[in-house]
C-alpha cells in the first residue's frame, strides 16, 4: 500500500512540475508576440531599396495568410467486386474548396464548372480482370489530395471468392498413443504409452490473385509414460517458406525451401551436442531441404500431384565432441499422388522412390514405396483404411558380412475422424505394421493405436 501512495504522490507532482513549465513558456510566448507585433507596426509591411538615382524606393510586400488543411473526401458506392465489364461505377468527391483537376491512374479529367463536389463514372470496361488499382488524385486551390481504391473485376477465370487473402493459422494437436513392441523386438514385446504435442503456425502473405508466400513452422516433441523409455523421447521442429501460385498456366505450383532439426533425449548430457532448444535433449540431425511441387486437376475427374525433393542432412548420431565433423548425408526423392472420388468414396494413390548418398558407400540404399487409402467421407464421421508398402534395398554389400541389407514392410491402417465443429476434430487410428529383412533379429510385427485431438485457430 505504501508503494502505490508513494508513486501517485511522485506522478502528481511530475504532473504539476511540467504544468509550471509550460505556463512559464506560455508567458515567454506571449511577450514575444506583442514585441513582434509592435515591430510589424513600424515596418507597416514595407521595404525599402535604392533606385538608379540613388534614391529610396519603397517597395510593398503582401502579406500571404497560411492556408488551411482541404477536408476533401472521395468514395465509391459501387461494390467491391464487379462481374461485368459492361456499364460503369461512380467515384464521388466531396470539398470545401473548388476542385481544380481529377486524375485517375494518371489519366487527366476535364473539369467544366468550378465545383465543390463533383461524381465521375467510370467505365467498367477499363478495368481489367482480377484486381485492379483506382489511384484517384484530386487537386483544389490549396493542394492535392490522392486516394487509393481496389476493384475486383470477375469472369471465367477470375472469382472474388477464390482470390488469396492473407491469413494466419495456428493448430494444436495432442496425441496420445499406445505401441505394443516398442523395441521393435521380434520376440519379446514390450508395450509403452506416450503422449506428443504439436504445434504448427502457418502464415500466408499474398502477392497476387493467386500466388503468395506460405510460411510453415512446425515443433513436436513427446513424452514417455514410463521413465524407462525416456531415451526414445525426441523433440523435432520445421521452418519452410514456399512460394505458391495456384493458377498457374501448369497447374498449381509451389517452389520451397526449409529446415528440420531433430533431438534425442540425454538428460545425463553424455554427449556434448545438446539442442539448441532444449537442453535436455542431444542433437541428432540438421537438414535443410529444397522442394518443387506441381498439382493438376484434370476436370474434376483426377488430381495429380508430383514432388521433388532434394536434402541435405548433417548427422550427429554417432558424435559426442562438438569438435567433431558430422558425416553428410544426401538425399533425393520423387513422389506421384492421384486423387479422384469413385463409389462415394475418396480413393488416394501414393507412389515415392527415394536415394539417400552418404560418406560411407555402406550405408546408400534406396527404398521405393506404394500406398492406397480409401476414405468414406460420412458426417460428422469419416471412415478410412490404408494400405502401404515398402521396399529398402542397400547399394553395396557390408565388407564385413558380406550381406547387402534389405528391409521389406506392409503396413494396416484404420481410422476414424470426428468433426465436432470447424475447429474442432478428434481422431483414432489403428496401425499394424511387419517388417521383414535379411539380416538375423530385424523382423518384427507391431500394433500402434493413437488417438489425436486436433484444435484450429
Amino acid at each position: 500500500m505504501k508503494i502505490y501512495c508513494v508513486f501517485y504522490l511522485s506522478l502528481l507532482s511530475f504532473i504539476f512540475l511540467v504544468y509550471k513549465i509550460l505556463s512559464a513558456e506560455e508567458i515567454k510566448s506571449n511577450k514575444l508576440d506583442k514585441i513582434f507585433d509592435k515591430n510589424s507596426k513600424i515596418s507597416s509591411n514595407t521595404t525599402y531599396n535604392f533606385d538608379s538615382k540613388g534614391f529610396f524606393k519603397k517597395n510593398n510586400v503582401e502579406k500571404k495568410e497560411e492556408k488551411k488543411h482541404d477536408d476533401l473526401v472521395i468514395y465509391i458506392t459501387s461494390p467491391r467486386s464487379i462481374q461485368s465489364n459492361e456499364g460503369f461505377f461512380q467515384i464521388h468527391m466531396n470539398t470545401f474548396n473548388p476542385i481544380r483537376e481529377i486524375r485517375i491512374n494518371e489519366e487527366k479529367y476535364k473539369i467544366d464548372n468550378l465545383s465543390y463536389e463533383s461524381s465521375h463514372d467510370y467505365a467498367n470496361k477499363k478495368l481489367k480482370p482480377g484486381e485492379n488499382k483506382l489511384v484517384v488524385e484530386v487537386t483544389t486551390d490549396i493542394g492535392k489530395t490522392e486516394k487509393e481504391f481496389k476493384i475486383f473485376l470477375e469472369d471465367s477465370f477470375y472469382k472474388f471468392s477464390d482470390m488469396r487473402k492473407s491469413s494466419f493459422t495456428l493448430v494444436n494437436v495432442f496425441g496420445l498413443s499406445k505401441d505394443n513392441n516398442v523395441n521393435s523386438s521380434p520376440s519379446e514385446k514390450v508395450e509403452a504409452t506416450k503422449g506428443s504435442f504439436t504445434i504448427v503456425a502457418i502464415g500466408q502473405l499474398v502477392t497476387g490473385y493467386s500466388s503468395a508466400f506460405v510460411i510453415t513452422t512446425i515443433l513436436n516433441f513427446d513424452d514417455q509414460f514410463d521413465s524407462k523409455y525416456d531415451s526414445k523421447q525426441i523433440i523435432f521442429r520445421q521452418l519452410g517458406i514456399d512460394w505458391n501460385d495456384q493458377k498457374t498456366s501448369f497447374g498449381d505450383f509451389t517452389l520451397g525451401t526449409g529446415m528440420n532439426m531433430i533431438g534425442l533425449w540425454d538428460k545425463e548430457e553424455q554427449s556434448e551436442l545438446r539442442d539448441p532448444l532444449n537442453k535436455k535433449y542431444k542433437k541428432i540431425a540438421q537438414e535443410f531441404f529444397y522442394q518443387l511441387k506441381l498439382k493438376v486437376n484434370f476436370n474434376d475427374l483426377i488430381k495429380w500431384e508430383t514432388s521433388l525433393k532434394h536434402s541435405m542432412k548433417d548427422d550427429y548420431s554417432i558424435l559426442m565432441k562438438t569438435e567433431e565433423t558430422p558425416p553428410k548425408v544426401y538425399v533425393s526423392k520423387l513422389s506421384q499422388g492421384f486423387e479422384t472420388n469413385w463409389l462415394d468414396l475418396n480413393w488416394l494413390l501414393a507412389l515415392d522412390y527415394s536415394m539417400t548418398d552418404a560418406e560411407s558407400d555402406t550405408k546408400d540404399f534406396s527404398s521405393s514405396g506404394v500406398s492406397l487409402k480409401m476414405t468414406w467421407p460420412l458426417n460428422p464421421v469419416s471412415l478410412n483404411l490404408q494400405y502401404g508398402i515398402t521396399d529398402q534395398q542397400n547399394k553395396v554389400a557390408d565388407p564385413i558380412t558380406g550381406i547387402r541389407t534389405k528391409n521389406y514392410s506392409f503396413f494396416v491402417e484404420t481410422g476414424a475422424n470426428y468433426q465436432i465443429n470447424s475447429r474442432l476434430s478428434l481422431a483414432y487410428s489403428h496401425r499394424y505394421e511387419v517388417n521383414e529383412s535379411n539380416i538375423i533379429n530385424s523382423d518384427y510385427s507391431k500394433n500402434t493405436d493413437t488417438l489425436n485431438f486436433t484444435l484450429i485457430y
